[in-house]
């Protein structure tokens, strides 16, 4: 078995599916994402890179920044 490659959200293409694996820092932010459901072992969906990212979570859509995408880690999805 391959040893998993973990990237940062703001990485990702559009279109691409993921699985937090962690999020580095928690400012104000991050603490109303992880309040919204954001969290280790969570499925993500980039529907459209940039500034704001925006993101499919929980079946919501959400803006983000790309500084805070920085600080999340996941593990792609096929």
């Amino acid at each position: 078995m391959t040893a998993s490659h973990h990237h940062r959200l703001d990485e990702l293409p559009s279109g691409a599916r993921a699985i937090v694996h962690r999020i580095e820092r928690t400012d104000d932010a991050l603490q109303r994402l992880m309040a919204m459901g954001l969290c280790a072992g969570r499925e993500v969906e980039v529907v459209r890179q940039g500034n704001p990212l925006i993101l499919r979570l929980l079946g919501a859509r959400v803006g983000i920044s790309g500084r805070v995408a920085r600080h999340i880690l996941v593990e792609r999805r096929p």
